[in-house]
């Protein structure tokens, strides 16, 4: 019934959301959500496959291409938070150093 790229995508969908719930610092949310992501258009393009559905491969691909274009958006965004601030967890920022 599963196939093995199915198990997969559960699994790295399991491991992103126990990084994103566990996580305290910013790149291992960030990555965490990356996993995320990437596991749903792993599991859009089986699903795509298995039903015979090219629509969805394309759909996969363009999601793809923005979620490579906001992973560089929130690495610059980390760039510079830690620059202003100093700080690598979320907890550590204050309103007034942003500022």
């Amino acid at each position: 019934m599963f196939s093995i790229e199915m198990i997969f995508s559960f699994a790295l969908f399991a491991i992103g959301l126990y990084g994103v719930s566990s996580g305290r610092d910013f790149l291992r949310i960030f990555f965490s959500l990356e996993m995320l992501l990437n596991a749903v258009i792993m599991m859009l393009a089986i699903s795509a496959h298995y039903l015979g559905m090219t629509d969805n491969i394309a759909l996969a691909y363009m999601v793809m291409i923005l979620a490579t274009l906001e992973a560089g958006a929130g690495i610059l965004i980390f760039a510079v938070t830690n620059k202003l601030t100093g700080a690598v967890i979320p907890d550590d920022i204050k309103g007034e150093e942003l500022s």
